[in-house]
């Protein structure tokens, strides 16, 4: 009762204030053991995954709209029916209880819904964003830009729990060989030569080398990125605007342990964290500085390379942040567009003419992407990766050099 009790009110906290679900999950399970922890996210994550399907199904026997808490329990008794092996009377009796903790009066309805629920099979009938789960403003942009066999593919994707993705800083032979014989499944990445693959759920701190800083946790698309980067000067000055967490950044530092790295944070929050993941993975040539990507402390021309990691809407990764596309819409994306527009032409303007750069958002909107290039009036190389099995979506785009503004 007591996880499905923090599952409502972490999804309550999304949905009505806007809040990210990891964050509502670390205030409402703060009290909950390993186990518990784990049953929440599986409840909040489920939720948030197959949103569309789920309101579809219970909202078939609702009289009455249901308000906010009703709502929220709604969604995660009909995710147990659906999608877990919970035997259903456990989760309609256990999602009443919580209910009856949050809203009282609520608990009848709850009861009286997700018993329906449990006694019908899910609605074979749903409108095309259901089947997608996505909202439909999403869905209809990427039918247009990407065609209906590519947007089915990618929803497909998106349903799917990812695989764990390591940027290793070790020799990737010999590090896959221990992490076999010690009866782990293990793949190389394709996009990335630190890239490997092993399954959801692995235990990082179980993996050799942990402690001593040998990997970071990177999806591979996010390493090709870090990958596209290519100073004709290595040993030069590199800057990773927009760093924290620091896994770029780390990428940045082994790739070119003759550079100097400045890592530009605006969040002082997010600085010591940075600070601790660059110190744990062994950089020792990056330089913290906590400023405005959009305002430099840097002159013009000043550096050899340049990645920009933008902040953006977290479309390619809806499978690992399934809420995003609850936090995000149509204004709050151009609202993005602009801001990325903005930091791209700083970037510009501290690179040299023959600087390297790379911009890179995990969103896969063409609004993200290809017209924010064009805003920059330059040729770009760009590369799109769709979410699937062995990465999480992603672009990225090189800057060609040696060429004038179009204006």
């Amino acid at each position: 009762m007591l996880v499905r009790k923090a599952a409502i009110q972490c999804l309550e906290e999304l949905f009505v204030s806007h809040d990210k679900a990891d964050s509502a999950m670390d205030r409402f399970g703060a009290s909950l053991d390993d186990r518990e922890r784990r049953f929440l996210h599986e409840l909040v994550y489920g939720v948030l995954r197959y949103y569309y399907s789920l309101e579809a199904d219970y909202s078939r026997f609702c009289r009455t709209r249901p308000d906010e808490v009703a709502r929220m329990a709604l969604l995660v008794g009909s995710y147990q029916l659906r999608h877990m092996r919970v035997p259903a009377h456990a989760a309609v009796s256990e999602t009443v209880a919580a209910v009856l903790q949050l809203r009282p009066k609520a608990g009848g309805f709850v009861n009286a819904v997700l018993r329906r629920v449990g006694e019908n099979e899910a609605p074979k009938k749903l409108k095309p964003n259901q089947r997608a789960e996505l909202p439909k403003w999403i869905y209809s942009h990427w039918r247009d830009d990407f065609g209906a066999e590519q947007t089915e593919a990618l929803c497909q994707a998106l349903k799917e729990v990812p695989k764990l993705s390591l940027a290793l800083f070790v020799d990737r032979k010999s590090w896959i060989e221990q992490v076999m014989a010690a009866g782990i499944e293990v793949s190389a990445g394709q996009l990335s030569p630190y890239a490997v693959l092993l399954p959801a759920g692995t235990d990082i701190t179980a993996l050799p080398g942990y402690a001593a800083g040998d990997f970071t946790v990177m999806d591979q698309a996010a390493q090709a990125a870090v990958m596209a980067l290519e100073p004709l000067n290595p040993s030069g000055l590199i800057v990773d605007v927009c760093a924290a967490p620091g896994g770029k950044t780390a990428l940045l530092a082994h790739r070119f342990p003759a550079a100097t790295i400045i890592a530009v944070e605006l969040n002082g929050r997010r600085i010591p964290r940075l600070m601790e993941n660059l110190n744990r993975l062994g950089c020792r040539n990056v330089q913290v500085v906590q400023a405005n990507g959009g305002v430099l402390p840097l002159a013009d021309a000043s550096v050899d390379a340049v990645l920009l990691d933008a902040p953006c809407s977290a479309s390619g990764i809806l499978r690992r942040h399934p809420d995003a596309k609850f936090l995000h819409d149509e204004q709050s994306v151009a609202a993005l567009s602009r801001q990325q527009a903005e930091l791209l032409t700083e970037a510009l303007r501290v690179a040299g003419s023959d600087a390297a750069v790379v911009y890179a958002v995990c969103s896969i909107h063409r609004q993200e992407n290809e017209q924010v290039l064009a805003m920059t009036g330059l040729d770009w190389h760009s590369t799109r990766l769709f979410p699937a099995e062995a990465h999480d979506g992603f672009f990225h785009a090189r800057r060609c050099v040696d060429q004038q503004r179009v204006l």
